[in-house]
């Protein structure tokens, strides 16, 4: 019912009416419903005890007390008002209100005059103005309702009296007039009021909805730059990570039994990853600096044709050995610039690193120059993968990173950054055009006070037969997959998308049989065809990361042992490739002893369950995965359904699945290689996440009631620990 009084109200308002447009249509409607009640409660009250008296007075009923002309003319007047809510809804709410006022004269003035004669119903005509000054905004028109409503008033005295002489002449009208007046006056004030109240309420609330925006948006900031603190960190790990693994297993292995040249080979190794740290390490500290104002250019002139030439060729066979087509197109014969040389070279060495990362093999990559009316340009062109619109003006910003598979797993986001600090500290300009999956184009400006050059006619015909240069010469592709151990013993799939780490894995799985792939899409191109006793794979790769092909593989039901080896050391990676099932999570530096004890382990367990799975039948083995499933599913819902009790512990969940608790934790350790406390905990923390970024606002007191922990320190503790602030 109370639902359909609110429905009725709510009659012909709008969400696009203002709000003042809207409470005046709710008011007209609660008035129109308030009186036909009126109307129809008096008219029963009326009717029931005209009909109680009939029949203690008579001993009958006959319904002679029963008016007919009465009884119609009320149920008019609740047609009328029936009809003031029908043109709200379906007409103008200026009609609506016009027909309320003009029913409310009408019958009144009839059942002062008619129906009723001396019973003072004229009084109620000292509403009309209160009335009017609710529905209408002109002073004008409310002083003209207070001026009908007055000489409706003393119809009934002058104009067509009902009342005996010496009663009219009693009438004050001066007292009248002020009781008129001073209804419109009250009424009138506390309207203003309630309109002012009603502004500072507006403004009250658009400044908490503009501060709750500014919040929003600055929570969405602070979440997006967590995040990119967050990726930054874990791909510089791995950055950093890998070298030291490769540096670490290199020196332990060197020796002087070994030949000078083995030797050398290692070193070389060793000293190659040295500089990509060091490089790495550089990268951050100029563009600190640079973004300080600390550093100093030193420029000089320097020739574009042989300072790109330059970069041209020390690119040349890592672009061959992707089999990309790699072009040098210069139109800039005999110009110099004015540069910083070795500041500029690590721009251009970023953008052609950049190209070189994100072109696939069979791709093309080309240096452009060209002068234009400003000056010259330099352009760095792949048909690569390339970048969304979107991502386009971000991608200059510090630690900013474009989400693909292939920063999943390399970069720091502070290349291209770098880049743009070191041109526009040139007084250059750099920008970037391109769209997802048909390639990009980096272009330099460089304006022509920077440039010196002596173009002549014979210099410009050279352009046309001289400086265009394509690597590719050789057209051999490499194998990307090729078996290069030919010791015998048991298979091994290293999947890493780093050729040292790949090659480094080689020597020291010597004794084994290994196949190399570069990312989880050509492990599982591999796996298609052929067997293995394990797979050592990383978690960070483009294309297809570990965890992508963990799951794959899980999807599969391939039961082939695997062991992650990786520079991740954040708890959630870890936790979440455990839950995949595998056999073995392992950081980079690792100890290679430590790794050969766990694929050896792994292997002999694979062993294991391969004989098992042959002398048990199929009936028996599809018997105990069903058992196993119902297992966890009866263990984990009752977790979660009770996940905000307190009380959840080994004992409950024990005492639940009907059996010791010793016997419980063994079937889960089992079945789901974890602790019934670590599934506990892991379903709390996992439930706590998720609320928190569904409600950012929840109270810690709150989240942490949610998930039956009372110590809200020790759950964001770890909360803090698993997923980061």
């Amino acid at each position: 019912m109370k639902k359909v009084y609110e429905s009725i109200i709510a009659t012909g308002t709008k969400n696009n009416f203002s709000n003042n447009l809207n409470k005046k249509i709710r008011l007209l409607n609660i008035y129109s419903l308030v009186w036909s009640h009126i109307v129809l409660v008096f008219l029963s009250l009326e009717m029931f005890i005209n009909l109680i008296g009939e029949v203690y007075n008579k001993k009958n009923i006959s319904f002679d007390f029963f008016d007919l002309k009465y009884f119609l003319i009320h149920i008019f007047i609740v047609i009328l008002l029936i009809g003031v809510l029908f043109i709200n809804k379906y007409l103008n709410f200026k009609w609506g209100r016009i027909l309320f006022l003009s029913t409310f004269g009408f019958a009144n003035i009839y059942a002062a005059l008619f129906i009723s004669p001396g019973s003072f119903i004229e009084y109620y005509f000292l509403l009309m103005s209160p009335i009017a000054i609710t529905l209408f905004e002109k002073k004008s028109t409310y002083l003209f309702f207070l001026v009908i409503g007055f000489l409706l008033f003393l119809t009934p005295y002058y104009f067509y009296p009902v009342y005996p002489p010496d009663f009219v002449e009693r009438l004050l009208i001066l007292e009248t007039v002020c009781i008129f007046l001073v209804l419109y006056l009250l009424v009138n004030y506390f309207k203003k009021n309630n309109t002012k109240f009603e502004k500072l309420l507006a403004l009250e609330r658009d400044k908490v909805l503009s501060d709750k925006i500014i919040l929003e948006r600055q929570e969405a900031e602070l979440r997006e730059l967590s995040e990119f603190k967050s990726h930054f960190f874990v791909n510089l790990s791995h950055e950093i990570r890998t070298p030291l693994t490769l540096i670490q297993g290199y020196t332990n292995q060197l020796t002087f039994k070994e030949s000078d040249k083995e030797n050398k080979q290692k070193t070389t190794i060793i000293k190659e990853q040295c500089q990509q740290m060091q490089d790495i390490i550089n990268s951050i500290m100029d563009l600190s600096k640079i973004e300080s104002n600390q550093f100093q250019l030193i420029s000089s002139p320097v020739n574009i044709n042989s300072f790109l030439d330059k970069h041209y060729t020390n690119f040349q066979s890592l672009f061959s050995e992707k089999n990309i087509a790699f072009l040098f197109n210069d139109k800039t014969i005999k110009t110099n610039i004015l540069i910083d040389e070795e500041l500029f070279s690590k721009a251009i060495t970023n953008l052609l690193s950049n190209a070189l990362k994100f072109t696939p093999i069979n791709g093309s990559v080309s240096i452009n120059t060209s002068f234009t009316k400003e000056g010259l340009k330099i352009e760095i062109i792949d048909n690569g993968i390339g970048i969304n619109k979107e991502d386009l003006e971000n991608i200059f910003k510090r630690f900013y990173q474009v989400k693909n598979d292939i920063t999943k797993s390399q970069g720091s986001g502070i290349g291209l950054a770098f880049t743009k600090s070191i041109v526009s500290a040139h007084q250059f300009s750099i920008n970037a055009e391109s769209s997802a999956r048909k390639g990009c184009c980096f272009t330099i400006s460089i304006p022509k006070n920077f440039i010196s050059t002596s173009i002549n006619e014979d210099s410009i015909k050279e352009l046309d037969t001289v400086n265009i240069k394509n690597s590719l010469e050789d057209k051999n592709f490499k194998e990307e997959h090729k078996s290069t151990s030919k010791q015998k013993g048991k298979k091994i799939l290293v999947v890493d998308d780093h050729d040292q780490m790949r090659t480094y894995l080689k020597k020291v799985l010597k004794g084994y049989t290994i196949t190399e792939a570069k990312n989880g899409e050509d492990a599982l191109n591999i796996l298609k065809e052929n067997n293995f006793d394990l797979i050592l794979t990383d978690y960070m790769m483009p294309v297809m990361d570990g965890e992508t092909l963990v799951k794959e593989l899980k999807k599969q039901q391939n039961k082939t042992p695997i062991i992650v080896l990786t520079a991740r050391t954040d708890q959630h990676g870890k936790l979440s490739m455990l839950r995949l099932g595998i056999d073995g999570y392992l950081h980079k530096p690792f100890m290679e002893e430590e790794l050969l004890i766990n694929i050896k382990n792994s292997i002999n367990l694979y062993k294991n369950v391969k004989d098992f799975d042959k002398k048990t039948s199929p009936e028996v083995l599809k018997s105990l995965n069903e058992y196993a499933d119902k297992f966890n599913t009866k263990i984990t819902t009752y977790i979660n359904k009770n996940i905000d009790s307190p009380l959840l512990t080994v004992d409950t969940i024990s005492e639940y699945m009907k059996v010791s608790r010793s016997t419980l934790n063994r079937k889960v350790k089992t079945i789901l290689g974890q602790t019934v406390n670590q599934l506990i905990q892991e379903a709390r923390l996992e439930k706590a996440r998720n609320l928190r970024i569904k409600d950012p606002f929840a109270s810690k007191k709150q989240i942490a009631e949610a998930v039956g922990i009372t110590n809200t320190t020790y759950l964001f503790e770890k909360l803090n620990e698993r997923y980061g602030s």
